[in-house]
């Protein structure tokens, strides 16, 4: 059983602790977060988009009481400041989105974890990022990165498609939930267009999500790209992927490869397809990384190609990453 500690309680961290509850093969030994206690607990009890939480969430003492499971609080700052040697952590799962440079992820490695698993991108040429799936073997390494959610969305589809038709370039636009970057009132950013209210606005800006994807598939540097925009919906994301294919295919040719991708012991948990005509709210706590949508598949003159995945930009993410763990750490 694999010991595991979260540092950050915020909504990947809380959803990365219900999944890891419900897995046998994982033991929580502690989380770690600057927030109250009893404010944590009520935030893993009530959640506005996934619902009330099944289980009883109690405190006692200095320590979070999951259905009577005990699990130790910590509200250090510094991740060099944690129990982790004492507790013998396998993996923490780094999920605060302060600590994803190296150096910074290397403090949990100094005060005793295993293994690091940063929960978003990282600027740091040395850390691999591994979208489970696509690259799962690049997992084998002290620190590496989960990406985002939206590129392990993405990933997948341009490894599948690259891998039975081949790709010349793509674009992508992620339409995307709020998160807690989006203002809910109009205020100052630093991302200026950011600052509009997240509430009453589609809202045009950047992602890293193409870029990380050639982290993970370097083949297609220099070759994908992509934008995002914000809309006011609290979860539920799609991305749709515009790509150049480097010979003719049909809308009837990429829905069978898809279907039989997403039996395939490589991508049976990680992609799902559907043909019925869903929404957003559909994909609320999918755990897959990708549904993709064969009804809106799109093929223009034999290689202009439009594919739809939709994700819960949450539940799905978190999940990637409880896989990755259970694969390779």
């Amino acid at each position: 059983m694999k010991k595991i500690a979260i540092n950050g309680m915020g909504r990947i961290g809380r959803a990365s602790l219900k999944i890891i509850l419900d897995n046998p093969a994982l033991d929580l030994v502690a989380v770690n977060d600057i927030a109250s206690i009893e404010n944590i607990a009520y935030l893993l009890k009530y959640d506005s988009v996934h619902g009330i939480f099944e289980k009883d969430v109690n405190v006692e003492n200095d320590s979070l009481l999951v259905n009577g499971k005990k699990i130790p609080f910590y509200s250090q700052r510094n991740p060099e400041d944690l129990p982790w040697k004492e507790l013998d952590v396998d993996v923490v799962i780094e999920s605060t989105g302060f600590f994803t440079k190296e150096e910074d992820a290397q403090k949990h490695v100094d005060a005793g974890a295993k293994v690091v698993v940063i929960s978003g991108p990282t600027a740091s040429g040395g850390v691999p990022t591994v979208i489970h799936g696509v690259n799962t073997k690049d997992g084998k390494n002290t620190i590496f990165s989960c990406a985002s959610c939206t590129t392990n969305n993405i990933s997948p589809v341009i490894e599948i498609l690259g891998r039975r038709i081949g790709i010349a370039k793509a674009i992508m636009t992620t339409v995307h939930a709020n998160t807690s970057s989006n203002s809910t009132v109009d205020a100052p950013s630093k991302k200026t267009r950011m600052g509009r209210s997240g509430m009453n606005n589609l809202i045009p800006t950047s992602t890293g999500a193409a870029t990380a994807t050639t982290k993970s598939l370097p083949e297609y540097a220099g070759k994908f790209d992509g934008m995002a925009i914000r809309v006011p919906v609290a979860i539920g994301s799609v991305s749709d992927i515009t790509l150049v294919t480097t010979r003719k295919t049909s809308k009837e040719e990429l829905n069978q490869i898809f279907t039989e991708e997403a039996s395939t012991a490589r991508y049976k948990n990680v992609i799902r397809v559907t043909n019925d005509p869903i929404v957003s709210s559909d994909i609320v706590k999918d755990p897959h990384a990708a549904v993709i949508d064969l009804e809106m598949t799109k093929v223009v003159d034999g290689d202009l190609v439009k594919v739809l995945a939709w994700y819960d930009n949450e539940w799905g993410f978190a999940n990637q990453m409880i896989r990755q763990i259970l694969e390779n750490v």
